[in-house]
């Protein structure tokens, strides 16, 4: 528990540092620029859902001058076994939503919020929502080559499902949080993408991982394939640590 704690207060050190006199000066200025983009397909689950479903989803950006806003909304339905009590439902549900915002210092670094809600009527938890702050670092930013750092701290809540032998239960915990991203642009018509998270807290650490390579069809069409994987360090007896989600989808962007 103490570790954690100097981990958390090092962390937000590092996250809030002084602005230097080369940070100070405001990124060059740029046209705002919009990127939304909907996706809709197949998907096959593991871990405490075993399903073959259908998914949807909806992305957006906005980014004008030192500032730059995200908004993900992931969706999946279908049939599904819960491996808790091996009935097979009819109604797979899950829903995520994740938005983010960015303030740049410099061409290399800024200071971010974000904020995550997940509900799953599958897993261990009813839902699980947190919002972390802290820093940012453009490691790379080449023309195919992309490489952000982040580290911060913040707070989740986890509102634990009720079952047969345990009751209800809500945690509350400061977490630190460490997360990458990665792109890298193949060719002008495909790109890799890996996202990679970890909110370490007193009760449980949550890490996700996110794989995705997609390649243009036409102009405003992509076909993706991707694999999200979330772990959690503490789960109810009977409930599985780690689950994975395969996804095929077909993504139009405007």
């Amino acid at each position: 528990m103490k570790l954690k704690k100097h981990i958390i207060g090092l962390l937000l050190l590092a996250a809030v540092p002084p602005i230097s006199a080369a940070e100070e000066a405001p990124a060059e200025e740029q046209e705002p620029q919009w990127q939304a983009s909907v996706q809709f397909g197949y998907v096959a689950t593991s871990g405490n859902t075993e399903t073959t479903s259908i998914n949807g989803g909806f992305s957006a950006s906005y980014e004008e001058k030192q500032w730059a806003h995200s908004l993900d909304i992931k969706s999946i339905f279908g049939s599904a076994e819960d491996s808790t009590t091996s009935e097979v439902e009819t109604n797979a549900e899950k829903y995520s939503i994740e938005g983010k915002s960015d303030y740049k210092f410099s061409d290399k670094g800024y200071a971010f919020v974000v904020a995550n809600y997940e509900d799953d009527r599958f897993s261990d938890n009813e839902y699980q929502a947190s919002v972390a702050v802290g820093r940012g670092f453009k490691f790379i930013t080449s023309e195919t080559s992309k490489l952000d750092l982040e580290l911060g701290v913040g707070y989740r809540e986890t509102k634990k499902r009720a079952t047969l032998l345990l009751p209800e239960e809500s945690i509350g915990e400061t977490i630190a949080r460490l997360a990458g991203k990665y792109v890298w642009k193949i060719t002008e018509t495909s790109k890799f993408e890996q996202k990679l998270s970890v909110d370490i807290g007193d009760e449980s650490t949550v890490t996700k991982s996110y794989t995705g390579v997609s390649a243009n069809i036409d102009e405003n069409l992509a076909l993706k394939l991707s694999l999200t994987a979330t772990h959690q360090s503490e789960v109810r007896e009977g409930a599985e640590e780690l689950d994975t989600v395969t996804a095929v989808t077909i993504v139009y962007s405007f």
